[in-house]
């Protein structure tokens, strides 16, 4: 079963690199803003992130928070991102120790975006799935 949603995530974000011509023209000042994104674990974060590549976490802590249905909320300790010209983009989390890189795309007219995810705790685990996520400011 994971493997088939596995291959179903790849199609979608390979039929999204097809249209890479669409989408042409994305930049770190058209993503930054806060983005809400839903994980296919049930885990969620809300991302604020600025034009620089950062995701917003200091000074209160506050901006940036996730979301665990059995811990509850948590603030990220560390972010950034990067995107490309394709809208591309890429993330690197640390919470709570573990490690998240997400992967995908942003689609036009730049409000949703959809790729896959691995989470890594050093020498305990890496889980993998996918994610969807929406600009929400």
């Amino acid at each position: 079963m994971e493997s088939r949603i596995n291959r179903l995530f790849l199609t979608l974000i390979a039929a999204l690199a097809i249209s890479a011509n669409a989408n042409a023209g994305c930049t770190s000042t058209q993503f930054a803003g806060a983005w809400d994104v839903a994980f296919s674990d049930g885990n969620s974060c809300r991302l604020v992130v600025d034009q620089e590549g950062d995701v917003l976490i200091e000074p209160d802590r506050s901006q940036s928070t996730c979301f665990d249905p059995f811990r509850g909320v948590t603030v990220p300790d560390e972010g950034s991102y990067s995107v490309s010209k394709d809208c591309t983009v890429s993330f690197a989390l640390i919470v709570e120790g573990a490690t998240v890189e997400l992967y995908g795309r942003v689609v036009q007219p730049r409000i949703f975006g959809t790729g896959i995810y691995v989470t890594y705790i050093p020498e305990v685990f890496a889980e993998k799935g996918s994610f969807n996520m929406v600009r929400v400011k």
